[in-house]
């Protein structure tokens, strides 16, 4: 009985492993896509701000 609870807790620190070396760089990736995202958009809206900052040209 107590070898059963030894093979669950390995089989469970296992699946533990796999899913946080699957999640930790799915995390990595969706942050910075989004932080680029985010700038990038930012980067615009000040563009815009500048452009309608100007005069107009005729």
């Amino acid at each position: 009985m107590g070898n059963s609870g030894a093979l669950f807790f390995v089989l469970l620190t296992g699946l533990a492993g796999i899913m946080a070396l699957v999640y930790v760089p799915l995390r990595i990736f969706l942050t910075a896509t989004e932080r680029s995202r985010r700038f990038r958009l930012l980067r615009r809206i000040r563009k815009l701000r500048d452009e309608l900052g100007q005069p107009l040209e005729r």
